[in-house]
């Protein structure tokens, strides 16, 4: 997540709007702020269309297939049952009725490629996870802020961050993160940055600084994947130390009624601790709490 730092004089003059390579080279920088459109509605709307003239060329086929067996001609009736003779076809002249079966065969054996082909891709995207909401954020504050990427972007597209639905949206990195990876992102990142990260990453002061987008001296940058080794770190630490807790803990309690609560409590705390430290599904929190 990008911060801005102290506030210190700006040269103005020096302000240059950013584009497309501008964006790209932050993307390539945080790939969990490389953040696209899907295109759903687009998508589907093209698959719609692909099946309807499948569809169509297909009710073609089998009108044409009736005639070409109830044809007098030999060649034509044996279509049916001889690819050979089919494809010979293929060398008569166009648009003749001889010819008009295996065109049709040829037209929904490309138009069947391109509709499995978008399948497949529309079913990859889908699998794509949309970015978390804080991401998009940072990316739209880093695109507006002057002394961030200050990007100016003056064809359509520019409405891909601001305006459409967060839904269709996606990104390549795995945005979804857990609980406590979401609090100290930000919400401890941002106290930290605000009380003493802003005045340690300070620009130095005294004359007017001109706006470099290229030397980040307006930017404080905090990597989403070092927080999350960090929160990956401490979450192995307590997942460690309960188990050993709850041991030394009941090792010396010798009262039974105790040491029933004292379970209690602490499979309560290691269920807890799952649900805010990981992502485990909620079937897999009752699999490991019975264990």
């Amino acid at each position: 997540m990008a911060q801005e730092a102290a506030p210190v004089s700006i040269d103005l003059n020096c302000l240059e709007a950013g584009g497309y390579t501008r964006l790209a080279e932050y993307m390539g920088q945080q790939p969990q702020l490389a953040i696209f459109r899907r295109f759903s509605a687009l998508t589907n709307v093209n698959l719609l269309y692909l099946q309807a003239e499948i569809a169509q060329l297909e009710h073609q086929l089998e009108l044409v297939q009736i005639e070409d067996n109830k044809s007098e001609d030999n060649a034509r009736q044996t279509y049916f049952r001889s690819w050979n003779q089919l494809s010979m076809s293929a060398h008569l002249d166009a648009g003749s009725p001889e010819r008009e079966q295996y065109e049709l065969i040829m037209k929904l054996r490309e138009l069947m490629g391109q509709y499995h082909q978008a399948l497949f891709l529309h079913k990859e995207a889908l699998a794509l996870r949309a970015p978390h909401m804080r991401i998009l954020g940072d990316l739209r504050e880093w695109i507006r802020r002057p002394t961030m990427g200050f990007i100016h972007i003056v064809s359509r597209d520019w409405r891909t961050w601001e305006c459409y639905d967060e839904t269709d949206l996606i990104t390549f990195e795995n945005s979804t993160m857990d609980r406590f990876t979401a609090l100290l992102t930000y919400t401890i990142v941002d106290i930290y940055h605000n009380l003493v990260g802003r005045h340690v990453h300070r620009v130095r002061e005294g004359t007017a600084v001109p706006l470099n987008y290229r030397d980040h001296r307006h930017t404080v940058t905090y990597t989403h994947r070092s927080i999350a080794r960090f929160t990956q770190a401490f979450t192995v630490l307590i997942a460690c130390t309960l188990p050993i807790a709850a041991i030394v803990v009941l090792y010396n309690v010798h009262n039974m009624a105790t040491r029933i609560g004292i379970i209690a409590a602490l499979t309560g705390l290691f269920s807890t601790s799952m649900s805010i430290l990981t992502m485990a599904a909620l079937q897999e929190i009752f699999a490991a709490t019975a264990a």
